[in-house]
């Protein structure tokens, strides 16, 4: 649910005057309800929810919820315990910047408000019919406050609660009438749904009988003191046309059988995936006009920010040479904003904004202070490259790991992260300055092929796709010798090597933890993917300051490896992918796109040093398959005198696909896996007989 400042005219009497409308009284249970053990529409589902119900009126200030839920299975019962997160104080007003006055409200600078969840009740229905009402209060906690905004989360819990209860409960949020709210309508949830309905009435001025967006009063304005004059929304529906808007304006939705949040391994964000409906208020009804206007504010503010002033002329002009080329200028100002540091990665509390709010002052308060968060730290290095003469410009944009970029949604909060963008000799350079230990030119994956907006030529927006990496520049590799002993365990010393995402997932992690912890992890991490009973130690981490290089662990390994029978002996033929699995379900199909984050790639080399006596009984076979342009794969083994050598390659080039290429990636996994399984006979015999 969003909040938004509402200027104090008449109107808002009318909301306040309104009194709460009257809860009604809980359903009576179907025989059918009650006797139900399984349900056939959710196979195996833990817990259904019978009826939801969510309520929203803005001219009366409430919001409600209403939801009956059949316990199937023991795990079923934790859903007797609700929690309800809500925002319970808030304050909104002038954020601080230095704009102009007429880009400001001159009618208020600051409101403060509050928000409470009141009117529960619940109810605990058996099997047999008996009903145990909810009875104590509930409980209320602080769970993030940052000063005058908090929120908190109301618990309770349904008592009595056994396999085949159905629970009942409704609960009220009181909004506060200074604010309009905008309701956020999840409608997939994590269990089946048998049928819901959703009501939102918003505040008259947007019913379809008045007399046009924003005109009966536009008594909301943004932070740029500009009307919200259209009640906005997007939906992401089975079909579009079950959301209803009526002649009184207010919004229904009724739906049934909903089947639950796919729970799929690679899945994008769910936020952008699920069925829901987002209402929100824009100033704007035209894509293109609210998009060019936000962005002339946004770039106004940059400017400002990152203003080339005194101080950053000479902290350019000491940190490169004329005679350096445009690529070395732009590498060198990058190694020294990367030298800063980053609140967001030491843990330091500092003053956090997303792409569209930029501080008061400048820049400058960076290089005096030597610390900023990852979007402060990024526009620090534009101010400091234009300084030095090159062309660049901020990029905003959307971080895949939290949501993708749309534009047909009005709404910049959307676009929470900056890249720079440079042109150096005609062509675009993408770095990543606010992303701690990233190498230059290497986006942190959640800004790789991230979606945002850009001032352009002629301050004409234009939509951004930040590149891709190649499969290359996020590769592993394993190599090292084993020794093999006639026992059937082994020692041997080794590396991993990281290249690209996994580097600097461990070197941002070691600014969170201290060396111990972080080779604990790392030992973890590899023991993970070796045969059971192989103790793996991590003696030393090198190049763990240097993103430039690439990141080593060199490791020993340690215990039984080798299945002895008689004068046999079996090895797996790989030594890192031994307890690998089918990293996707067996299923048929799939309902969400698949996202991998990133290309990568994975390489292994690894040598077995044989006992004295035994020999490879025939050469394994190698393997050689791809999947079109998207994946490949290879083994080889040699076998010279005394020793075994096998090499993987399984390399990866794509980055998302959409749910009906899951067959296609589903089996060419499943070849991967039969061959990575493989396993190498040795005999004593055969050795003791040539």
């Amino acid at each position: 649910m969003g909040f938004h400042r509402v200027l104090y005219f008449g109107v808002l009497a009318l909301g306040a005057a309104t009194p709460l409308v009257a809860f009604g009284q809980f359903q009576t249970p179907t025989q059918e309800e009650l006797k139900m053990t399984s349900d056939p529409k959710a196979p195996g589902a833990d817990a259904v929810i019978l009826y939801r119900e969510e309520t929203q009126n803005d001219v009366a200030s409430f919001r409600t919820v209403y939801e009956r839920i059949k316990v199937l299975t023991e795990k079923g019962k934790e859903l007797a315990t609700v929690q309800v997160s809500y925002q319970r104080n808030f304050s909104f007003g002038d954020r601080g910047n230095d704009r102009d006055a007429d880009n400001r409200s001159n009618d208020v600078d600051r409101i403060s408000g509050h928000v409470e969840v009141a009117a529960i009740s619940g109810r605990t229905i058996h099997p047999d019919g008996t009903v145990v009402p909810l009875t104590g209060a509930p409980a209320d906690l602080l769970q993030v406050k940052k000063g005058s905004n908090q929120v908190n989360t109301t618990t309770f819990n349904l008592p009595s609660v056994e396999v085949g209860s159905i629970l009942e409960y409704r609960y009220q949020v009181r909004l506060d009438p200074r604010l309009m709210t905008s309701p956020y309508w999840q409608v997939q949830q994590p269990y089946f749904v048998h049928k819901a309905h959703y009501l939102f009435t918003p505040n008259p001025i947007y019913a379809p009988s008045s007399t046009g967006a924003g005109a009966g009063g536009g008594f909301m304005s943004d932070e740029h003191g500009l009307p919200l004059s259209d009640l906005l929304v997007t939906s992401h529906l089975p079909q579009p046309k079950l959301l209803v808007h009526d002649a009184q304006g207010r919004y229904l939705l009724d739906i049934s059988d909903v089947p639950p949040i796919p729970r799929e391994v690679f899945a994008p964000p769910l936020q952008d995936q699920i069925m829901q409906v987002n209402f929100y208020y824009s100033p704007s009804f035209v894509q293109k006009e609210y998009w060019q206007r936000q962005m002339q504010y946004w770039s106004k503010d940059v400017h400002g920010y990152a203003a080339e002033t005194d101080a950053i002329k000479q902290a350019a002009n000491e940190a490169v040479t004329p005679s350096d080329s445009a690529l070395d200028k732009a590498k060198k100002l990058y190694a020294l904003v990367q030298k800063l540091d980053n609140t967001d990665f030491s843990g330091r509390a500092g003053f956090t904004f997303f792409g569209g709010s930029i501080p008061a002052g400048n820049v400058d308060a960076l290089l005096q202070s030597k610390s900023g968060n990852s979007n402060q730290i990024a526009l620090l290095y534009l101010a400091l490259v234009r300084a030095a003469g090159l062309t660049a410009r901020a990029d905003r944009i959307a971080s895949r790991n939290r949501h993708m970029f749309s534009s047909d949604f009005l709404n910049d909060d959307q676009l929470d992260g900056v890249v720079i963008e440079l042109n150096v000799d005609g062509k675009p350079i993408f770095v990543d300055p606010g992303e701690k230990m990233a190498p230059f030119q290497t986006l942190a994956w959640a800004h790789a092929g991230a979606g945002g907006v850009a001032m352009g030529a002629g301050d004409k927006v234009e939509t951004v796709v930040t590149p891709l990496p190649l499969n290359t520049d996020n590769t592993v590799v394993h190599v090292g010798k084993v020794t093999v002993n006639a026992d059937g365990t082994v020692a041997g010393a080794l590396k991993v090597g990281f290249i690209g995402q996994e580097a600097l997932h461990w070197r941002q992690l070691s600014l969170r933890i201290d060396a111990t912890n972080l080779s604990q992890r790392m030992e973890r991490t590899i023991a993970q993917q070796v045969p059971d009973g192989i103790q793996i130690h991590v003696d030393r981490i090198a190049n763990l300051d240097d993103p430039g290089k690439q990141l080593v662990a060199v490791v020993t390994a340690t215990g039984p490896l080798a299945q002895r029978a008689g004068n046999h002996m079996v090895l797996p033929r790989l030594f890192f992918e031994t307890k690998e699995t089918d990293p996707f379900p067996s299923e048929d199909s799939r309902a969400l796109p698949i996202d991998m984050h990133y290309p990568a790639q994975e390489q292994e080399q690894i040598t077995y040093v044989l006992p004295a006596g035994y020999a490879i009984e025939g050469a394994p076979e190698d393997a050689s398959f791809k999947w079109e342009e998207n994946a490949a794969y290879q083994l080889r083994t040699k076998a010279d005198a005394g020793s075994i050598t096998t090499a993987r390659i399984l390399a990866r080039g794509f980055t998302m696909l959409e749910a009906k290429e899951y067959g296609g990636l589903r089996d060419f996994y499943e070849k991967v896996v039969v061959s990575d399984h493989q396993q190498i006979a040795l005999s004593a015999a055969k050795a003791s007989g040539q």
